[in-house]
């Protein structure tokens, strides 16, 4: 193969957003790579190698046939047993991972990497209970904070994030390049909905599609419902997408007060937030959560955490509250209940950013953008 060889993977998100973003990415490459005129425009395109991970590729809404695509076992452990490359003699002449750390040997001498790793940039969300479970996390934070430092560029999703990792971990800002989250292409286009496939209890139920991360703040969510009851007469349930085991895990007194879907495919999304009478979002720190973006495009009241990671996103299209807070929490659910004409204009209001947003395409076009910049800087 003649000319650069780029690499780019998504082998390692398994979870969570990171799998959204990936499988968006393959999707919108997919589109790209049927346009002759994008193949002239970028003549690396036709020998990338895109690796991805079987979380990814399960929820991919388009046939990666044509981009001879590899499913790979890209966890860190995994990618610490790979054979390192010999000194000069790397297989790819940039590597671009989608959302790192990028753990195991340097397989490029130019490396791009994307950042999402909330917790070890804010450690003080991390939520980790135990001895054991706190020095694993130091020191995991250490060594991905050392892998972005040594990274060639690091894409983020927000500018509070870019100007955290200049303050916290002394990266420096003309190394840095935002490219904000985005809608999955799927929700703009219909024909590609899968149904959820699952019933809702009757009565208000409001949507959190989430793993249980400590910082996604699950527990404030029973005592919330308890004093929605109890202040305004209000019966609320939220809607669940935990594995079973996190199921388990929970307080009893979220688990009573909501109900759990299970993992729901990308394509299953928009069927969820339709299932639904609005989002609750009560996340303690996010790089970026396209969740109340969606809950924005879908039409749907949003309950979201008064944080500038939420503000950035909704402004004033959504009731804000205090996560830490159930009682904050309950008065925003009550609001947002009772208040009809509130709800019609902060929903008008969602739905104009949501249309102004950038696309899944736009958001294709600009990471291979840093790609060319890079390739361009290489010559």
């Amino acid at each position: 193969m003649t000319g650069p060889r780029v690499l780019l993977d998504l082998s390692n998100l398994v979870a969570g957003g990171g799998v959204q973003v990936g499988a968006s990415f393959v999707d919108e490459l997919v589109r790209i790579s049927e346009d002759p005129a994008e193949h002239r425009r970028r003549p690396w395109l036709a020998g990338a190698a895109v690796e991805m991970s079987a979380q990814v590729a399960d929820n991919l809404t388009r046939d990666p046939a044509a981009l001879g695509a590899a499913v790979v076992d890209g966890r860190p452990l995994a990618r610490a047993r790979r054979r390192p490359d010999l000194p000069g003699r790397h297989p790819f002449d940039v590597a671009f991972t989608v959302f790192g750390p990028d753990f195991g040997p340097r397989r490029a001498p130019v490396r791009v990497v994307g950042f999402a790793d909330v917790t070890s940039l804010f450690p003080e969300h991390a939520g980790f209970v135990g001895a054991q479970a706190r020095l694993k996390h130091a020191l995991r934070m250490r060594l991905s904070r050392r892998r972005f430092r040594t990274a060639d560029l690091v894409v983020t999703e927000a500018a509070h994030v870019a100007r955290s990792l200049a303050e916290r971990w002394g990266i420096d800002p003309a190394r840095t390049r935002v490219v904000p989250n985005v809608l999955n292409g799927i929700f703009r286009d219909a024909a590609r909905h899968e149904p959820l496939g699952a019933t809702l209890p009757d009565g208000p139920v409001l949507a959190f599609p989430t793993r249980a991360y400590p910082h996604k703040n699950l527990a404030v969510l029973g005592p919330a419902a308890r004093l929605l009851r109890e202040r305004h007469g209000l019966d609320v349930r939220f809607a669940l997408t935990l594995t079973d085991a996190e199921w388990s895990g929970l307080d009893p007194a979220t688990r009573d007060a909501a109900v759990n879907l299970g993992p729901v495919r990308v394509a299953q999304v928009p069927a969820l937030y339709a299932a639904c009478d609005g989002v609750v979002f009560p996340s303690l720190n996010e790089c970026f959560s396209v969740t109340p973006l969606e809950a924005l495009r879908a039409g749907r009241p949003l309950v979201a955490s008064d944080r500038e990671f939420v503000r950035e996103i909704a402004g004033g299209a959504a009731w804000y509250a205090e996560p830490t807070d159930p009682a904050s929490l309950a008065d925003a659910l009550a609001a947002m209940l009772t208040d009809a004409p509130g709800r019609a204009r902060r929903v008008a209001e969602g739905e104009r950013i949501a249309a102004a947003w950038p696309t899944a395409a736009d958001r294709a076009e600009a990471y291979l953008a840093v790609v060319d910049e890079v390739l361009a800087g290489a010559r």
